[in-house]
């Protein structure tokens, strides 16, 4: 219970500081960990306790909707840790696939490898959140987003993208 409060207050810092000074990408990645800790909170709630002698069904949902949130926001997104916090959602997520394809894995290693990551994501949050303030309190400026270069309908030509020379 110790743990889950310390990692409740990190997490609190980290998407206070995110919202406060931190561009689009910073909070939308941390709306995305906000949401997949309630659906997470709200399985332990409805279950009672979380045993982890098997697989655990609605950590395995909320981590799903997140590896498809992160990926989503990654390729959208014109920061690199975008890239580097889908990545650790992934190991996240191959914790499950060990499980489902190992049952006797000892339930104490599973509930380590699910809870681990949560703690490198809060991390990598807050250095993209720092190296945005950094930034910004420089004055340099950076696109939020990359631009689009899918057509949609009703577009007639694709989206001017200017070339950067060296």
């Amino acid at each position: 219970m110790i743990r889950l409060g310390l990692f409740l207050a990190a997490f609190f810092l980290c998407a206070t500081y995110a919202y406060k000074v931190g561009g689009q990408p910073e909070r939308a990645a941390i709306t995305a960990q906000g949401f997949a800790l309630i659906i997470t909170l709200s399985t332990e709630l409805l279950r009672g306790s979380v045993t982890f002698s098997f697989l655990v069904w609605g950590w395995l949902v909320a981590d799903t909707l997140l590896i498809f949130m992160l990926i989503a926001l990654a390729l959208r997104a014109n920061r690199i840790w975008t890239m580097v916090l889908a990545g650790l959602q992934l190991a996240a997520i191959f914790a499950h696939v060990a499980k489902a394809l190992y049952p006797q894995l000892p339930p104490l290693a599973y509930a380590l490898f699910l809870q681990f990551w949560g703690w490198p994501m809060l991390v990598c949050t807050m250095a993209g959140t720092l190296n945005h303030r950094s930034r910004v309190l420089r004055g340099v400026s950076q696109p939020e987003w990359k631009p689009r270069i899918i057509m949609f309908a009703g577009q007639t030509e694709a989206p001017h993208v200017p070339l950067r020379r060296s």
